[in-house]
Formats: structure tokens, C-alpha cells, sequence
């Protein structure tokens, strides 16, 4: 696939004096339950949705950006002129003022919008927006909202953090297993009806860097649910009896959930491990922390169906079978190295959403002569986390250069990308330009 062939539809819609990039918007539509749309506006409290009804915004008036104003007074001049006559930062003068702005500029009540095309309506403190057309939603957002835009919308927007399954490149097998969990989890009364349970625990394994913590978060974004993870210095601890506790605590607070949660233990190998015989106090500790651990997996969905367990090791060898077995961790699937095809899909999706993101019409990032086939077949041996890495050193040098010399850079062209790839081989910190 050549770069002219990765770049993605793009609508660019004026309207109101506000710009709206809708990206890859033939995507967008959706039937059955409704799926978020990425978007330049969480910051600000804003949820987009699609489904077979149409567009939805979701807007939390509590939530609010520091508006230009003051900005200037927290960390300008003005700040300093406040602090000398009122004897208080002027930092924190800033911020109070920014709050009364913005609290004073909040709709009380459903605005009234010239579009006859969008509905909003009140849901307790927030404003439900709906329409069938995605650019009169979001201009009506910008209005609300006071976003200066432009704004883009895209399926491939998002941040890391709000990865979806479909952005999961070259794991097709492990992606369908995840979204039969995503429909268990959706569908409670099926589930019920037929007297089935939907996995209680996932284990994920694999080399470093095969999206194994990705595929967590894309799990969840799938659900709808909060990402609940835990790390090795929220458990282990050095004074006697504490690490027990902790791991009974967190499992007690899983419980309490009352909306959709993915408990991760990330790296599952390094905080709970299985010893046998304990011939020391630390091992001791390590066997009741894994003996409570698999008491508390024992019961954990009966206790709370609204939780799954995803685990993810690099190496499973080193987990007690007892710790993972069926009832505990029914799914075990390994996350392997990619094979050419995956990487070719893996580069696809990320110099896709690259280009959505940054390139406008006066601006290209990526040359037409990208040849993503090729790219994959001298990678072997990379993983995902790689091919972002090497993305990220090139992007880095042309802006370097951009920046030294004050002359635009040229496009990152084919042979620069598998420069940066094949340089992941080598030691040594990359170049900046």
C-alpha cells in the first residue's frame, strides 16, 4: 500500500465560523449499541456516540477549560500585579477568576440553537445533545462548549488511552475472542437467561511490546468500562501483613463496583507469584499474597459480574498453574510476534491515524511513496510498540530540522521510515535530525 493509498477521507465543514475535520466519516456509522466516536473534546467533558439512531453528545457542564483570561492572570503579568497589591499569588487569584468565568458562562438550562437539525435536552447536570448529521452535532458542541476548532472526529482520533478493538492491528483471532466478551458484558439478560458465565478472568502472554496492555484498555473502551490497574507498589510491601492487605483490599473495593470495571494486573509475574515450600519471610508473604489472591478469584463474579480479571505476563513460566487455572482465568491466550501481514496491518493503522490527526490541506506528513508491504517484510521481528517508537524518531527529525533551519521539512518518505525501523536494531539513543 503506497502513502497516497493510506490517507484517509477527510470533510472539512464551516459552518458559524467554526471548522469541522470529519475523518474516515463513512466509519462512523453504526447499528445495535452505540459506540464513541474520538474527538478533540474530553478536556472539555464531551462524549460523542454513534449508533442506529444517530449522533449523540453528551456534555458534563461541570467540567470547564481555563478560558484565555485567565490564563494570562495565572502566569502573567497581570498575576504578578495581583500578588503585589492583594498580598495572594497570583496563580491562585487566577484560577478563582477562571472559575467565576467559567461558572458564569455555563448554560444553566438547554441552549437555544439556530440549527433546527440538533435536539438537546437536560440529563440531570448534563446536556444531551442528538442529530443526524455529525458536523451540525459537533458545531453545536463548539457553540456550547466555547472550542475555538478546528475540531476533528475521527474513529482513528483518539489517544492511546481510548483505543477501541478496531484499532487493534494484526491479532484478529484474539480481537474476536474480545468482542464476544464485550457482547456478554452488554447483553447481562441473555446471559442470565440461558444461565451462562462470561469469563471471569484473562491471561494474557507474550514477548514485550505485542499490545497486550493495549489490548486491556481496548477491552474496556469495548465494554464501557473503567480501567481499574495494579501494579506491583500498590501490593508488595515490606512490612509484615500489608501486602495481604492490600491485595484484599483492592479485591474488596472491585467488589463495591457498580458500573463496569477491568481490573488489570499488569506485568501479572512480577506482583503475584507462587513459591511452594516458603523457606523465608518473603516467600511466606509471597504464598499468602497468592493464596488470597486465588480465594478471592474463587468467588469474585458471583460476588460482582460487573468485574473481569485481565492479567498479562511476559513471561508465563513463571506463574503457578494453581494461580490461572480454569474458574479463575478462563481465557489463556498468547500474544506472539507479528508476522508480515500483521505488520503490514499494524503500520497501516498507525500511519492512518497519524495522517488524520496531523495532516491538513497544507501539510503533508507522510510521502506518497510509502510501500507498507515492504516496510513489513524487512521488519521481522518487531512489534507494535516498535513500529511507534520508530514513527515517533522520524516525526522527531523532521521537526528537529524544521526547527533548526526555519525551512518547512519535507514529507517522511519511505526510504527515512525504514531507516528509523531498521535503526531499532542498534543501540544508542536516536538522532534529533
Amino acid at each position: 500500500m503506497t502513502g497516497s493509498g493510506l490517507r484517509p477521507a477527510v470533510e472539512v465543514v464551516e459552518a458559524g465560523g467554526h471548522v469541522v475535520r470529519i475523518v474516515d466519516g463513512h466509519l462512523l456509522a453504526a447499528e445495535g449499541d452505540a459506540r464513541p466516536i474520538g474527538h478533540d473534546l474530553p478536556h472539555r467533558g464531551v462524549e460523542l456516540t454513534v449508533d442506529a439512531g444517530g449522533y449523540r453528545a453528551r456534555w458534563s457542564r461541570d467540567t470547564f477549560s481555563l478560558p484565555a483570561l485567565a490564563r494570562v492572570f495565572a502566569g502573567g503579568a497581570a498575576g504578578g500585579a495581583l500578588l503585589r497589591l492583594l498580598g495572594l499569588p497570583g496563580a491562585v487569584l487566577g484560577t478563582l477568576i477562571a472559575v467565576g468565568v467559567a461558572r458564569g458562562a455555563r448554560p444553566a438550562c438547554p441552549a437555544d440553537l439556530a440549527d433546527p437539525a440538533v435536539t438537546v435536552r437536560e440529563d440531570g447536570p448534563d446536556l444531551v445533545l442528538s442529530s443526524p448529521s455529525l458536523a451540525a452535532l459537533v458545531v453545536a458542541v463548539m457553540e456550547l462548549t466555547g472550542a475555538p476548532g478546528p475540531v476533528t472526529v475521527s474513529p482513528a482520533s483518539g489517544v492511546a488511552e481510548g483505543v477501541r478493538l478496531a484499532d487493534v492491528g494484526g491479532l484478529p483471532d484474539i480481537v474476536a475472542q474480545f468482542r464476544d466478551v464485550a457482547v456478554s458484558f452488554r447483553h447481562p439478560d441473555v446471559m442470565a437467561r440461558w444461565g451462562a458465565t462470561r469469563p471471569q478472568g484473562i491471561l494474557l502472554s507474550g514477548p514485550p511490546g505485542t499490545g497486550k496492555t493495549m489490548l486491556a484498555q481496548a477491552l474496556a473502551n469495548e465494554i464501557g468500562a473503567g480501567l481499574r490497574e495494579i501494579r506491583t507498589p500498590e501490593i508488595l510491601d515490606k512490612w509484615v501483613g500489608n501486602s495481604e492487605k492490600n491485595i484484599q483490599r483492592i479485591f474488596a473495593e472491585a467488589r463495591e463496583q457498580r458500573s463496569p470495571t477491568v481490573l488489570l494486573f499488569d506485568e501479572f509475574d512480577s506482583i503475584i507469584s507462587y513459591t511452594g515450600a516458603a523457606l523465608d519471610a518473603a516467600g511466606q508473604m509471597i504464598n499468602a499474597v497468592a493464596g488470597i489472591f486465588k480465594q478471592e478469584m474463587n468467588t469474585l463474579i458471583e460476588a460482582n459480574p460487573n468485574v473481569i480479571v485481565v492479567a498479562t505476563t511476559n513471561f508465563p513460566d513463571r506463574v503457578d498453574a494453581s494461580l490461572v487455572r480454569s474458574g479463575r482465568f478462563d481465557l489463556k491466550l498468547t500474544v506472539p510476534l507479528p508476522g508480515p501481514q500483521a505488520r503490514a496491518d499494524i503500520l497501516t493503522r498507525l500511519v492512518r491515524a497519524l495522517i488524520a490527526r496531523h495532516e491538513t490541506p497544507g501539510f503533508r506528513m507522510f510521502a506518497d511513496d510509502l510501500d507498507i508491504p515492504a516496510l513489513a517484510a524487512a521488519t521481522t521481528g518487531l512489534t507494535g510498540a516498535d513500529f511507534k517508537e520508530a514513527l515517533r524518531r522520524a516525526q522527531l527529525a523532521k521537526a528537529m530540522r524544521e526547527a533548526r533551519t526555519g525551512a518547512p521539512a519535507p514529507p517522511i518518505g519511505h526510504a527515512e521510515l525504514l531507516e528509523a525501523l531498521t535503526g531499532l536494531r542498534l543501540a544508542g539513543p536516536p538522532a534529533l535530525g
